[in-house]
């Protein structure tokens, strides 16, 4: 018969083995009681807890123990620095223990260790959560003779050798997914952050840039916004030179980082330091990154500290270096990072356009309804030539000032403002006006003001040819507004061959008659190419017109290689036949290129000749008697 002590040591121990199995239980990790199975291939071999769960790293590695943990300002170190974690390495870490799967394993008693680098050389790395419990812990050896295949991208990816620390699974070594090895070389230095700058783009809010020419601020009120320099000008900014500064500061990093404090420069403009200074949205505090001058002109870097990281000593690229950004890459000085395009202007809503040469007259386009753009020449209301207009526009809203000269100008006159060649205005639907002076100094190089503004700015000569000064040149790139329907004929004329007449019969059955010499030839017309040739004559445009006197297309039309005389009936408002209208046409290659890039052309006795593509010419000089 058992003794009341022994029944109640029995209950004793059942009490505490349930007990602990309750613990166990409840901490959802069963596998500590019963012991954690080896993860199968094609697993992968963290799975219980998430990124975010993690919140401290300790790694040991070539006698050098690193730990890190998570703050309100990221991952910051606590030894061997303490300083912050470079948090791309935070990342892959966390990121390859949740993501590397299980390619082959074997009983850690069936492989000797030392071939697989998990004995005296092993990476040691154990994550741990809030609680200060483990969330992995495991060793990293050498890379494995094999490769696995990516199941998304098929690619072949690397291997290493991992074996679990964690209780219980000690047991099997794994040939694992990925490869971070990389990570920990020299003395775990890749961990620590050689950004000098922690931040991301859309919280910044300021950025305060001090050199030996001053200081510079750049603003803006909310993440929205478009930047601004506030000081020492209220200048619109250059997007695209705001993108290469905050990318750059977002990714300076240093070729090296010590904890000796570099030697204070002496005193002297030529030895100043330089700042560069970001705040956040939220906060007036600055990030302050003080620049060192470089301790000879050769020098390919130079020391730097940060506000932040107090101790911690940077050498910056000081001169271009490859996959590195250096601070000669970053934008810094006012002209660098001020918007250099010539205007800002809407053109949705203009509504007038002033082209004033100082040797010619006043040529003024104005916008009649939501597409249509008049002009006035010699007293006569005509279409404005849209590719004019359009070349103009593009010009003001595209180019780019090659430089700035002055933006405190009292005196424009040595830039040939105070008389300028040429005046742009440009007129908003609200009244609003944009006035652009043209100047030239005795040098030749053109400068140009806003009207009520001291900036200076030089441009490039290539420039002016965007803008049309000549009232003939605005005149509109449609010839004529031909109609098939009240076409009557057209002659065509070659030299050294019989002249053709074609005519055309629109309404009774669209078909084409044609004589020559007196003879009919109507079977011998090819109708396809006499389509060519009509559609051609309705859709004739100028590339562009010309002065009266250009010699080149004078001298060329006076023996033209195609004629063409047009007849349309002339129509009244009851669409009765009042008359024959007659156009002539007169077109000539131009002298250079064979083929020619261009030809000539004139209507009629107008003074002044045009230029049309080489293709526009070929429709038009198709031969309407070749075989289908």
């Amino acid at each position: 018969m058992r003794s009341t002590a022994f029944t109640f040591l029995l209950s004793l121990i059942a009490l505490v083995t349930c007990g602990l199995a309750g613990w166990w239980l409840s901490d959802g990790k069963p596998g500590n009681l019963f012991g954690t199975p080896p993860t199968p291939p094609g697993e992968r071999l963290y799975t219980s807890f998430a990124a975010g769960d993690v919140r401290k790293i300790q790694i040991s590695a070539q006698g050098k123990n690193a730990e890190f943990v998570k703050s309100a300002n990221g991952w910051q170190g606590v030894q061997p620095w303490q300083d912050r974690m470079d948090p791309r390495a935070a990342v892959s870490i966390i990121s390859f223990t949740l993501g590397t799967r299980v390619e082959d394993l074997a009983p850690t008693g069936e492989i000797h260790l030392a071939e697989t680098g998990l004995a005296e050389d092993a990476i040691h790395i154990r994550l741990e959560g809030a609680d200060g419990r483990p969330l992995a812990k495991y060793r990293l050896g050498r890379r494995t003779p094999w490769q696995a295949n990516d199941p998304e991208g098929g690619q072949p990816v690397p291997t290493l050798f991992v074996q679990p620390w964690d209780k219980n699974r000690k047991s099997h070594v794994f040939a694992c997914t990925g490869d971070i090895l990389p990570l920990f070389k020299n003395q775990l230095k890749y961990l620590r952050d050689h950004h000098p700058f922690f931040f991301h783009p859309a919280t910044l809010r300021k950025i305060r840039i001090r050199s030996a020419e001053g200081e510079l601020t750049l603003g803006r009120d909310t993440p929205q916004e478009a930047w601004h320099i506030v000081k020492p000008l209220d200048l619109r900014t250059d997007p695209a030179a705001i993108k290469t500064l905050i990318e750059g500061l977002h990714n300076l990093q240093a070729v090296a980082i010590n904890d000796t404090a570099p030697t204070p420069p002496t005193k002297g403009a030529a030895n100043a330091s330089r700042e560069i200074a970001l705040t956040l949205f939220g906060s007036d505090s600055e990030t302050v990154l003080e620049i060192h001058p470089p301790e000879t002109p050769a020098a390919r870097d130079v020391n730097a500290t940060v506000s932040d990281r107090p101790g911690t000593v940077f050498k910056l690229p000081l001169k271009p270096q490859l996959d590195l950004v250096s601070l000669a890459d970053l934008p810094l000085a006012v002209n660098d990072l001020r918007d250099s395009t010539l205007t800002n202007l809407i053109v949705a809503s203009l509504q007038a356009v002033s082209i004033q040469p100082s040797t010619g007259p006043e040529i003024f386009v104005t916008r009649e309804d939501a597409k249509l753009w008049t002009t006035v020449i010699e007293g006569r209301k005509h279409q404005a030539n849209e590719l004019r207009l359009y070349e103009l526009l593009k010009a003001m809203t595209t180019e780019r000032v090659i430089g700035f000269e002055s933006d405190a100008a009292t005196d424009f006159t040595p830039w040939g403002l105070t008389r300028p060649f040429l005046t742009l205005s440009f007129l908003a639907q609200d009244s609003r006006a944009l006035t652009l002076r043209f100047g030239m100094d005795k040098h030749g190089t053109i400068f140009v003001n806003r009207l009520g503004t001291s900036s200076v700015a030089r441009v490039d000569r290539s420039l002016l040819t965007s803008i049309a000064i000549h009232p003939y040149e605005w005149r509109s790139s449609r010839l004529w507004s031909l109609s098939r329907i009240d076409l009557q004929s057209i002659q065509r004329s070659v030299p050294q061959q019989v002249p053709i007449t074609l005519a055309y019969d629109y309404l009774f059955d669209e078909t084409w008659h044609g004589t020559s010499a007196g003879k009919d030839i109507s079977d011998a017309i090819n109708p396809t190419n006499a389509k060519i040739l009509l559609a051609s004559l309705e859709a004739l445009e100028t590339t562009r017109w010309l002065a009266a006197d250009d010699a080149d297309a004078n001298s060329a039309l006076a023996a033209p290689a195609l004629t063409l005389t047009v007849e349309e009936k002339q129509v009244d408002d009851q669409g009765t036949t009042t008359g024959i209208n007659r156009h002539q046409l007169t077109f000539a290659p131009q002298a250079g290129a064979s083929p020619p890039a261009f030809y000539y052309g004139r209507e009629g006795s107008d003074d002044h000749p045009f230029l049309i593509e080489r293709s526009s010419f070929e429709n038009l000089a198709v031969d309407v008697l070749a075989e289908p």
